[in-house]
């Protein structure tokens, strides 16, 4: 399961001398597992604020890109990771179960694509030229273009989300 750096890594890290247990090891990658999920939100915000002061300042600086490529890097490890494994894939015996999931799939990557295009709309229309200093301006193709790039967002992460639900199927 863990290739030999990791099990060299996780001993001094965690900080164990001995071998553990299938629970304790469990524990331990769930504690892990959250720990990654805490430190990509706060790199992610401490991007955003990265992002909003070089903008004040009017620079674009190392550490902006820096965080940026850190968690798409831990972001693109975990899905290729996931799909490896197959650990993403769900499979459903029942047609109404699957319906319902896809349909639950559908409101969700809606309601996200109008989240990310509203947001996006927002930052970089509003609050970046705002704290650059710049004069406001909102066009109406502005607006279209922020529409139809979270329109765009919610169908790509749909159709990505929608290839790890399966019906299953019987063979023979």
């Amino acid at each position: 399961m863990l290739n030999n750096l990791e099990k060299r890594m996780l001993k001094p890290f965690v900080g164990y001398l001995e071998e553990r247990d299938e629970y304790q090891q469990g524990e331990i990658h769930k504690i892990l597992a959250s720990a990654c999920m805490h430190a990509f939100y706060v790199t992610t915000a401490l991007m955003l604020i990265s992002l909003i002061v070089d903008t004040i300042n009017g620079t674009f600086t190392f550490g902006t890109i820096a965080l940026f490529i850190v968690n798409q890097f831990v972001a693109y490890y975990i899905q290729i990771r996931l799909k490896k494994t197959g650990i993403a894939e769900t499979e459903y015996d029942a047609e109404a179960d699957y319906e319902r999931t896809i349909l639950r799939l559908k409101k969700k990557f809606i309601f996200a694509g109008a989240q990310w295009g509203f947001t996006m709309l927002i930052l970089m229309e509003f609050l970046l030229p705002a704290l650059a200093g710049e004069k406001l301006e909102i066009h109406l193709f502005s607006i279209l273009i922020w529409l139809l790039a979270g329109a765009a967002f919610g169908i790509c992460t749909y159709f990505l989300q929608k290839r790890n639900i399966k019906m299953f199927k019987e063979k023979g």
